[in-house]
């Protein structure tokens, strides 16, 4: 009879256990959908602003690549890859005035790091 409670009594323990990790867990998952989904707001602004501004430069139909890294912090840094045959030959000094022109206050605001990849 006492093992049979004690087998009772351990199971109710591990449910128990199970339905409350459960339940953090969840709230974990919530708490990352709801960032992921701001932050793909503003990926997305940041990406059509971008194509607008070398559209107007002239490099029309560039190819805009943007992948991002979560740091152990929570931090995100992200890498954008513009690719154009016109971008490419240009020198250093107007690339980089490509690339401070490209960077937006609003985004990199939220950003840890971003970084300019012409290709």
């Amino acid at each position: 009879m006492n093992r049979g409670l004690g087998m009772i009594t351990a199971f109710l323990v591990l449910a128990a256990a199970f339905c409350v990790g459960g339940t953090v867990m969840c709230r974990e998952r919530t708490d990352y959908t709801q960032e992921n989904e701001r932050y793909a707001l503003l990926e997305d602004a940041f990406t059509e602003r971008t194509k607008g501004i070398l559209e107007e430069r002239g490099y029309r139909n560039s190819g805009v690549t943007v992948t991002w890294t979560r740091e152990n912090g929570g931090e995100r840094s992200y890498r954008m890859e513009i690719h154009h045959r016109g971008i490419k030959s240009l020198g250093d000094d107007e690339r980089e005035r490509l690339s401070e022109a490209l960077r937006c206050a609003e985004f990199c605001a939220e950003v840890e790091d971003l970084f300019i990849i012409y290709t």
